[in-house]
């Protein structure tokens, strides 16, 4: 499979939420957070 890398578009952050949440439960802690703070980020104005 290849890869792109690309800005990713409002309707990517669903998708982008859910591999965050897949990568990182259950790594550090039962569950995770990693994809509320990827989802929080995406809110806020300062981000980039």
């Amino acid at each position: 499979m290849e890869k792109i890398i690309r800005i990713a578009l409002v309707g990517d952050y669903d998708e982008t939420e859910n591999i965050t949440r897949e990568a990182f439960r259950d790594v550090y802690r039962p569950g995770c957070v990693e994809h509320l703070i990827l989802h929080n980020m995406r809110k806020s104005s300062e981000m980039v």
